[in-house]
């Protein structure tokens, strides 16, 4: 197989894996909130996290903000952990684009991920 291919597979092959650990995040909120994931993903692109880490935007919802949060924070720290991102990158990533399918959220957060592994490795 040829070296582009090779990381071609990879790199289809991350994104995968990427967008299963983001599906889990949203259907998890989605799960412990009652809301659907459509409503989950609609919710993470309108707020930045540390927004709904405060609960004010979830206080008129009608359904539970403490809840929300909890899944959130599990939801942002498998990502976290996926992308070598933090909360406030993986944030702006998902309020970049609103009403943008999962799948774009999924690119730009591997884009993003790339890119910090790329400068890190020049020092």
């Amino acid at each position: 197989m040829l070296p582009f291919a090779v990381t071609e597979q990879t790199e289809e092959k991350d994104i995968e894996k990427l967008a299963a650990i983001v599906d889990e995040a949203i259907e998890l909120i989605s799960s412990k909130t009652g809301l659907t994931k459509e409503e989950a993903l609609g919710i993470l692109e309108e707020f930045s996290i540390a927004e709904l880490r405060s609960e004010a935007p979830l206080s008129e919802k009608g359904f539970s903000a403490s809840k929300f949060v909890k899944a959130l924070d599990k939801g942002v720290k498998a990502i976290a952990f996926a992308t070598g991102l933090n909360s406030t990158e993986i944030s702006a990533i998902f309020t970049q684009e609103k009403h943008a399918p999962a799948i774009n959220v999924v690119h730009r957060l591997r884009e993003k991920s790339k890119q910090n592994r790329w400068s890190l490795s020049h020092y």
